[in-house]
């Protein structure tokens, strides 16, 4: 892997098994079934060893039998299924990649959708005080999430293709709002408050503290601070920083300072591998990161005085071989894949975009050339699939505002203008700008789930969504 540095600056990568210390409302998508289903009113009651209880009245639906099981789809070609929150006093704040399709997280509970026919299979809705936050593990083969109460709040685990009630527990989450929480398929891994002191990790089915583990002190510095916690397949990576000393030069300060990722055992908290980076620049500079779809490369970046890369496996911390997913001057970054990447190039004088699909060793896998959506730069809703590029089109030719929404799925190979779809979603610009005409809705986004792509908003509300197959 090409490494782009200084020679006065120190490169330290380590390999090592070190441990560490051990509102119910329905919802609806056209042509709903519910003939697998059965609906349960559940008062319920959750504990953390013998104390503190919590009762919730939940709406919870599951489905009978075995959920049904769909790959990712590799190209689309129209709209399958359109799914509606209607009532506007709901409101869909993010979508998730569940067992069987996408799981709908909304203020007051969650619900689970047929991706390949947007039908609801399940729902675990909270009658009064809502959701806290809601997780899915790797895979999306459970769904995690936190309702408030007396103390301790309740944890509660679902399997995301049945909604079936996995455990509950109480679980003292303090101050946990504001933290990044990382989910493994057995534990929730939540990070320090302000990034300074432990992790701490508890387990989704008993809901105990099972490990911690804390970042050692790094030489001078006044010690790294966590900048991020994230679960790449059963691993648990951690990114921080920490500061050094300050000089002056020419005038400009110049600041001392460091990056560093850790990688953990989820299980155990066991440390797999640990890569340290110093730099110098006049400012201060946060690690950046980037997984690819598969989990299979972990892509580290840090901006000093010179741009530092790092392409990694998650679960040794060994350098992927090949060329390095790098920033480019003159290419957009699309996606980075678990073999490789998608970049594409669009100049200002001509009209069209062409996307390169690259092995990390540089071979062509794939190219598509097409014309430039109204308003489109370099960069735009876009989804890297199996056999091309899905781009979404919003903007109005003259204005450059929110307009009607279009997709258009770009083959690899193909010489032929793709056809556009129609994507109705116009309810929902006509009930963001009902306060004001001038408000505009932005960029809608994109998400690959098992049956399905799906189009969304990327502000919470009572939105359509639409699946395409």
């Amino acid at each position: 892997m090409l490494l782009l540095m200084r020679m006065e600056m120190k490169l330290i990568v380590r390999i090592g098994r070190g441990r560490g210390v051990v509102n119910s409302r329905p919802f609806l998508a056209k042509s709903l079934s519910v003939s697998f289903c059965s609906s349960l009113f559940l008062s319920s009651c959750s504990f953390l060893g013998n104390e503190g209880s919590v009762e919730n009245d939940t709406d919870h639906r599951v489905y009978e039998g075995e959920a049904p099981s769909y790959s990712q789809v590799n190209s689309v070609s129209g709209v399958a299924w359109e799914w509606e929150v209607p009532d506007e006093d709901a409101s869909l704040s993010e979508v998730l990649s569940g067992q069987s399709g996408p799981v709908m997280v909304l203020g007051d509970g969650v619900v689970g959708l047929d991706g390949a026919t947007g039908e609801e299979l399940w729902h675990y809705r909270v009658a009064s005080g809502g959701v806290h936050d809601v997780w899915s593990t790797p895979g999306g083969q459970e769904i995690l999430l936190t309702t408030p109460g007396s103390k301790p709040d309740t944890m509660v685990l679902l399997d995301a293709g049945t909604g079936q009630l996995i455990a509950e527990h109480g679980i003292d989450l303090e101050e946990a709002l504001e933290r990044t929480v990382a989910v493994t398929s057995d534990m929730a891994v939540v990070a320090p408050t302000q990034g300074e002191g432990p992790l701490e990790a508890f387990s989704l089915r008993e809901g105990e503290r099972v490990w911690t583990y804390e970042l050692a002190e790094r030489g001078d510095s006044a010690g790294a601070v966590i900048e991020d916690v994230l679960s790449v397949g059963e691993t648990v990576v951690v990114t921080a920083s920490y500061k050094g000393s300050i000089s002056e030069n020419d005038s400009v300060d110049i600041y001392e300072q460091g990056m560093l990722a850790v990688g953990l055992d989820g299980q155990t908290g066991e440390l797999l591998w640990e890569v340290e980076q110093e730099f110098t620049a006049d400012m201060w500079h946060e690690p950046e990161h980037e997984v690819s779809p598969g989990g299979e490369v972990f892509f580290l970046s840090v901006r000093g005085e010179d741009r530092y890369e790092f392409l990694l496996d998650p679960d040794t911390g060994e350098e992927v071989q090949g060329e390095v997913y790098r920033d480019r001057t003159e290419r957009h970054s699309v996606a980075l894949l678990d073999g490789g990447y998608v970049d594409s190039v669009s100049e200002d004088e001509d009209d069209f975009v062409e996307y390169r699909r690259m092995s990390f060793g540089g071979d062509l896998l794939g190219r598509a050339s097409v014309q430039r959506l109204p308003g489109e730069g370099n960069s735009g809703p876009e989804l890297v699939l199996e056999d091309g590029v899905l781009r979404l089109g919003y903007l109005e030719d003259e204005d450059l505002v929110r307009g009607p929404v279009v997709a258009e799925f770009v083959e690899w190979g193909s010489e032929s203008e793709p056809e556009k779809m129609n994507l109705d979603m116009t309810v929902n610009e006509e009930w963001w700008s009902e306060p004001d005409p001038s408000f505009s809705l932005g960029a809608p986004v994109v998400l690959s789930v098992p049956g399905a792509v799906v189009v969304t908003e990327d502000e919470p509300g009572p939105w359509t969504v639409v699946g395409l197959t």
